[in-house]
């Protein structure tokens, strides 16, 4: 057997041994995928993975919450994360947070008397505990969308220069294979998202399986970056148009990125996607082999 198909052979192993993580999930009953708002009776004992609605908790999590395209309502004691995606938190007068809360693209919104111990990451706002209040936020959360874009953006361009001048013949490889093979690369992307997704949340519930998903969210975090900083080498020669050195092009489509970061909610999506895209050339160009044509430095 060879080394390709070999590989092909694993990879669709990993592809099926993660899509039965979800499957199990949504038998347990942990997963929803609605509109309709979810009222957990109880305090949360087991994972909760929404999509599309709004997770009520008015008594409380003792296990991490998950929601996206959605919000969620915390009342009680809140002892395990909360992440929302495309979402806001809001914690309800008397709510004692512990645990970690994230919201991206979103805001969290504090009652009164509300005691947080825990770390909160994202835009955090004061709220009358009756209404929503995203819209009246919604310049704050643009400035901070802002900055943080700009910050991530900068962060970016200097770990891409990093990476083209330690591995040059890497990312002329993988910046080649985007440009000859877009459809191919974004499909393997979003393909490797779905599997590091299912392989990572199930094992980042557990202690025996947390160094496991660390390692791995570590090692798509360096693809994304590899992919990332080769589609500013593709982004850099094509607004050139001729060619030009390959620290010069990196140089440019990182700025190009820098830019783009600092839009509210559409630029980081888009530089999201744009480094799934070349993780994907990654995956291809390790199975295709191909050699590369010599950097110009």
């Amino acid at each position: 057997m060879s080394r390709k198909r070999a590989f092909i052979i694993a990879w669709l192993l990993l592809l099926g041994l993660s899509a039965t993580v979800p499957l199990s999930a949504l038998f347990r009953g942990v997963v929803h995928v609605g509109t309709r708002p979810i009222t957990v009776s109880g305090a949360v004992s087991k994972p909760v993975i929404s999509i599309g609605s709004d997770v009520i908790l008015p008594h409380g999590s003792r296990n991490i919450v998950v929601v996206v395209a959605g919000n969620i309502r915390a009342s009680g004691a809140i002892q395990d994360d909360l992440v929302s995606v495309d979402g806001d938190v809001y914690f309800h007068r008397g709510a004692r947070v512990t645990g970690d809360v994230l919201s991206i693209i979103g805001g969290i919104y504090r009652s009164t008397d509300v005691q947080a111990t825990g770390r909160l990451g994202g835009a955090v706002h004061p709220w009358n505990d009756t209404s929503p209040t995203r819209g009246h936020h919604l310049q704050s959360t643009v400035n901070t969308s802002i900055r943080l874009g700009l910050a991530a953006g900068l962060a970016l361009l200097l770990i891409g220069t990093c990476l083209t001048i330690v591995f040059p013949w890497q990312v002329v490889l993988i910046s080649t294979t985007l440009r000859k093979s877009p459809l191919k690369s974004i499909g393997a992307g979003v393909t490797s998202l779905i599997a590091v997704v299912f392989l990572v949340a199930p094992l980042a519930l557990s202690l025996a399986g947390l160094p496991f998903a660390l390692l791995l969210a570590g090692a798509a975090t360096l693809a994304w970056l590899f992919g990332m900083t080769a589609a500013a080498v593709v982004l850099g020669r094509s607004l050139a148009r001729r060619g030009v050195p390959l620290l010069w092009a990196t140089s440019a489509g990182l700025v190009v990125i820098t830019i783009v970061m600092a839009i509210p909610f559409i630029g980081p999506l888009t530089v999201t996607l744009t480094g799934l895209a070349g993780a994907g050339a990654l995956a291809v160009s390790l199975l295709g082999r191909a050699r590369p044509t010599s950097p110009l430095l």
